[in-house]
């Protein structure tokens, strides 16, 4: 153990100094089951004889409990003491009482002193969950290896506890553990993170959050605008709000709810479509690897779903349009552009 390699090493240092300041001690030999009776004996060596001589040690916690049946180390008065190399896990070494270099009588005691090592911390966060953001700094908890420990929710001024993610109780081991509560804004009653669009019926002003009765924002939406929303809440006292941006809400008093068929230019004109016909193919989507690419309801029209790359296709249809561009139709899933189909089973058709 090098840590009582080292121990030694001063020891010997000691022992070379002291030893020309003062004379040897005589150590009684005691009982070892008789703890009080114990001598610490002298650092000087002795001079080495044939006597039998027998050291107990013993490994014990802070609080005296022993760790382990004690060892016995047998040799001879005057013999260089070796001490085992122990090792405990979750302690470590804080005290050690007793420890010469040499045996000095036939019997003696050295108790060696540990104390329990920390665990991993337990950390605690509370978040809010329809704004996706942290409430507050995160708190840690501590305590030794084995010892229990009970996590409870912190109170967040104007949030209401919604659930939480993680272990509440256990023990604390070598491993870090994470505990979430979410919460809710008090006033907030329901929420909606699907996406939408609203239309502006009336002159509507911007405000900084739900509920709020001023505003910094000095512009009003004209009529008849049409905006994304992010999010609608409805707070406890009935009333309706929608996010347009961070920090940017519109009651829906002033709005109404359309579609985004508006936003879409219109198709040309001179738009047909060529050599449509039905096929019956398999293909491999080839997009980014780990990523997903939209397909159509129609050719340039709505977002209607996603596939994946690598995902193997069924194509019910195909066809080109006035810009020469092929398009398939997935199976149940609408429109995708050739150029993200490889594999095509069988071959693609020649027109």
């Amino acid at each position: 153990m090098q840590f009582f390699d080292r121990l030694k090493t001063m020891l010997h240092a000691l022992d070379s100094t002291e030893s020309s300041q003062r004379p040897a001690q005589t150590v009684t030999p005691v009982d070892p089951l008789s703890a009080d009776q114990l001598t610490v004996p002298s650092a000087t060596a002795p001079a080495v004889n044939q006597t039998p001589a027998l050291i107990l040690v013993h490994h014990v916690t802070t609080d005296g409990q022993e760790l382990q049946a004690p060892e016995m180390i047998a040799g001879t008065v005057g013999d260089e003491i070796h001490l085992p190399n122990v090792n405990l896990p979750g302690y470590h070494l804080v005290d050690i009482n007793g420890l010469t270099r040499w045996f000095t009588s036939e019997r003696a005691r050295i108790v060696l002193t540990y104390e329990r090592e920390y665990g991993q911390p337990i950390w605690v966060y509370a978040y809010d969950i329809d704004q996706r953001q942290l409430i507050g700094l995160p708190t840690m908890q501590r305590g030794r290896l084995g010892d229990p420990y009970q996590v409870t929710a912190p109170t967040v001024t104007g949030f209401k506890l919604l659930r939480s993610v993680g272990d509440l109780t256990g023990e604390y081991t070598t491993t870090s553990k994470t505990v979430l509560f979410f919460y809710r804004n008090a006033n907030w009653r329901q929420t909606d993170l699907s996406t939408g669009f609203v239309q502006i019926k009336t002159a509507t002003p911007v405000y900084p959050y739900p509920g709020a009765t001023t505003t910094n924002y000095w512009l009003h939406l004209p009529v008849g605008a049409i905006y994304k929303t992010y999010m609608r809440v409805q707070l406890t006292d009935g009333t309706t709000w929608y996010t347009l941006g961070e920090d940017q809400w519109i009651a829906e008093t002033n709005v109404q709810l359309t579609n985004s068929n508006q936003l879409l230019p219109a198709t040309p004109a001179a738009y047909r479509t060529r050599h449509k016909k039905q096929v019956r193919q398999t293909g491999v989507v080839s997009f980014v690897p780990g990523k997903q690419v939209h397909t159509y309801l129609e050719p340039y029209g709505r977002y209607l779903t996603t596939v994946t790359h690598g995902e193997k296709v069924v194509l019910t249809e195909r066809l080109v349009d006035d810009n020469r561009v092929v398009w398939y139709r997935i199976q149940d899933r609408g429109y995708l552009p050739g150029r993200y189909l490889t594999q095509l089973d069988p071959p693609d058709y020649v027109y």
